[in-house]
């Protein structure tokens, strides 16, 4: 199996599992932390594994630009601002079995900025199965949000 599927798979675990986690945390039937205290919580948990991670890796140390600065900080700042909606959505009272495939559409964001910023260019037989599948997720988040 290729290492970068092995990865996916086990962001996918970690990804489907940490919202059932956050509406625990932010539910008055579990914790009862609500959005704000979970959000903070969170960074805590997520400093320490990226702390772990740095520590740990053997990376070689980059020579970071002002483009990369500007990248790396608008890819958390975008990220924040979705778990921020995320946990607003959860703390509000949405359902994670309908909350998850309505931001689960981000998938189409993400294949028409790779597309279209980074030219990701499918051929004609990636482009079709991309279509099929962007119309099948748009169907899925139409159907739970109901």
């Amino acid at each position: 199996m290729k290492m970068w599927l092995v990865f996916a798979l086990l962001s996918m675990v970690c990804w489907g599992s940490y919202i059932v986690v956050a509406k625990a945390a932010t539910s008055v039937k579990y914790c009862g932390l609500g959005p704000r205290w979970a959000a903070i919580l969170m960074i805590v948990g997520i400093i320490a594994v990226f702390g772990a991670y740095a520590a740990l890796s053997k990376e070689a140390k980059p020579a970071i630009t002002v483009g990369s600065a500007v990248a790396g900080i608008s890819t958390g700042v975008l990220w924040a601002l979705g778990m921020v909606f995320s946990f607003l959505a959860i703390g509000t009272g949405a359902d994670v079995s309908r909350l998850v495939p309505i931001y689960n559409c981000n998938t189409l964001i993400a294949v028409l900025l790779g597309i279209m910023v980074l030219q990701e260019t499918p051929n004609f037989a990636e482009a079709v199965r991309l279509i099929i599948g962007s119309v099948l997720i748009v169907a899925g988040g139409i159907l739970v949000a109901r």
